[in-house]
């Protein structure tokens, strides 16, 4: 859709294991190709991370004109302090897939307190978003048929309101 960007393929594992961390490490591992990505290529402006959820395919899966598609959460962190800039650009992606349609969004989880991670790398940026398509029963083409629109959408977004200072 004309916006350029960069697919992250190096496994988050191979950080854990280099360091000598547990998978409950895996945000301090995506850090690190956070950061490094950011350094070698300082055009980039969003930094998406996308996730499966765990919940049932009930609550992950619409149907829209005949087609099933996985459904879409946004996830922001609560504890770190510029998180409202992170909420601000959910709210509005959000928004967009819902005027697709208002199935297709499940809304923003927002997170914090005891037992959550509560950052989720948005700290870095204000344009870090994590992005739950679909669950772990959702088929490949349903999570396709959902990226999809959220490539629209997140296009949409990014041609006609970049401009605009969040």
């Amino acid at each position: 859709l004309g916006i350029e960007s960069v697919v992250e393929k190096r496994k988050i594992k191979d950080v854990l294991d280099k360091n000598g961390w547990s998978y409950r490490y895996s945000y301090n591992a995506s850090r690190v190709y956070l950061e490094e990505v950011s350094k070698n290529s300082p055009s980039i402006k969003y930094f998406i991370d996308l996730h499966r959820d765990s919940v049932g395919k009930d609550k992950t899966t619409t149907i829209i004109n005949g087609k099933n598609y996985a459904r879409v959460m946004f996830l922001v962190g609560l504890e770190h302090e510029n998180y409202q800039k992170n909420l601000e650009l959910a709210t509005r992606l959000d928004e967009l897939i819902r005027q697709f349609d208002s199935t297709l969004s499940r809304g923003i989880y927002q997170k914090e307190g005891p037992g959550v991670n509560g950052i989720y790398n948005q700290d870095f940026n204000k344009n870090v978003l994590l992005i739950e398509v679909g669950g772990e029963n959702n088929t490949i083409s349903e999570v396709s048929n959902t990226l999809e629109i959220l490539a629209m959408v997140i296009s949409e977004y990014i041609k006609g309101e970049e401009n605009y200072d969040l």
